[in-house]
């Protein structure tokens, strides 16, 4: 879940849109059977349990060396189950969707937030419910709840997830001390972000206090939306809720900022800077905790703090879940390694190797995602679960995002105010909630 992971995740907006096709064409899959208990003679003698045996392939995004120390545990307890692993590290939506298209999903496959729920409303996973409810140590109270609740449509559960990332504020020491600035603090709001910028960018030096947005990365930009008390959408996905005047008036905050191109970089001014935060050219980066990976490297002091906010703390969480397709044809050997990659140890191993939290609180109590080391404030990692706001997952995504990221682009871009276009689109994207 590193910065390639989340741009990669950018090309999914254009992406999901081809992806939809593939997903309605596979829709009509049959429902998993129901697991009966196995009728048996009684038996004058105990037998002995089956040991299960048979061969899966799990497929992820991410690098599969984070789980080397999950499959030896896994092939220790089950001897004669086969796990494939396999990583599909470049364009992942576009494959995943042509397999779903063509029936051919692996057995577990560990996909994105939209991913999740495009594939259950079509019909195409199964409900790990009653795997989960018979499972005498399954812990689901010791899941972070947003990550837990997120996968359930009427009841169903359609994926459980493993890792994450949050978003937070990342500092440079060595640019607030040389203008003299005091530190960020975890109480920051909007305007001390502005004016701890505006006192440490030189932009004929190409310093600046701010990084810039990422105008093409549309689930970024909702952040702005969240911290200042709006909603992208309501509850349920029927309806586009961006014509509310905190969502505007979000927006068109850091807009204003970037068409100022004082304390941020304009497009222009950025292109061929690689990453200003990492180089050491901006003091302030929103970002995700994968950058944290990157920053183990850096020739500057930094550290970390929860993003600023303006009436609500919120930020932006991403995650994977394992599922189980309808076409698996062994779902119950399926199962045992999705149980076993969410387990308390197989989890810390993980993402540990990954450095980022897990879904369980009681792994987060082993802090997985600390460097030894590096000082720094380890503990706004986790709590970055608490107030987040994982990616959303509507209906008709491909369509519901091509609307608002054409509609943000305008707006970042200066040719349009944040009220005006939302007021327009707003509309557009509810009647695309609402198709079937």
């Amino acid at each position: 879940m590193k910065n390639a992971h989340a741009l990669s995740r950018r090309k999914f907006l254009k992406l999901a849109a081809i992806g939809a096709a593939g997903v309605s064409l596979a829709a009509c899959a049959a429902p998993p059977p129901r697991v009966e208990a196995p009728t048996q003679p009684q038996p004058t003698e105990a037998p002995k349990a089956m040991e299960p045996e048979g061969e899966i392939t799990y497929v992820t995004h991410d690098p599969t060396t984070y789980r080397d120390k999950v499959k030896e545990r896994f092939n220790k307890k089950y001897p004669k189950i086969k796990v494939n692993m396999q990583q599909i590290p470049s364009d992942f939506p576009t494959k995943i969707f042509a397999s779903a298209a063509a029936g051919t999903l692996a057995d577990v496959v560990r996909v994105w937030e939209p991913m999740v729920l495009d594939f259950g409303r079509a019909g195409q996973l199964i409900d790990l419910q009653p795997y989960v409810d018979a499972e005498k140590d399954f812990r689901p109270d010791d899941f972070i709840e947003s990550l837990w609740n997120f996968p359930v449509i009427d009841g169903k559960r359609y994926g459980i997830a493993d890792g994450w990332n949050g978003h937070l504020l990342f500092y440079n020491k060595d640019l607030f001390d040389a203008a003299q600035v005091p530190y960020p603090t975890e109480d920051w709001t909007w305007d001390q972000y502005v004016e701890a910028a505006r006192k440490i960018s030189k932009p004929d030096e190409k310093i600046w206090g701010s990084d810039t947005i990422p105008i093409g990365w549309l689930h970024w930009s909702y952040k702005n939306v969240w911290q200042n008390g709006g909603q992208v959408y309501n509850a349920d996905y029927t309806e586009c809720l961006l014509d509310s005047p905190e969502a505007a008036e979000g927006v068109q905050y850091w807009a204003d900022l970037l068409q100022e191109a004082e304390i941020m970089p304009s497009p222009t001014q950025a292109e061929g800077l690689g990453d200003l935060f990492q180089t050491g050219r901006v003091a302030l980066q929103r970002m995700g905790s994968w950058a944290i990976a990157a920053l183990a490297e850096a020739k500057f002091k930094w550290d970390m703090v929860p993003e600023p906010k303006r009436k609500e703390r919120r930020t932006l969480l991403h995650t994977a879940f394992n599922v189980i397709p309808t076409t698996t044809k062994n779902k119950d050997i399926a199962w045992l390694w999705i149980n076993e990659l969410v387990s308390p140890d197989s989890l810390f191993d993980m993402t540990h190797a990954n450095g980022t939290p897990a879904a369980r609180r009681s792994v987060n109590e082993r802090k997985p995602w600390v460097r030894e080391g590096i000082e720094a404030n380890w503990d706004v990692v986790p709590a970055a679960g608490d107030y987040g706001i994982l990616v959303p997952a509507p209906p008709n995504v491909g369509e519901v995002e091509k609307i608002q990221a054409d509609a943000f682009q305008a707006i970042y871009l200066g040719q349009r105010k944040a009220a005006d276009a939302f007021k327009e689109i707003a509309p557009q994207v509810t009647k695309a909630l609402q198709r079937k």
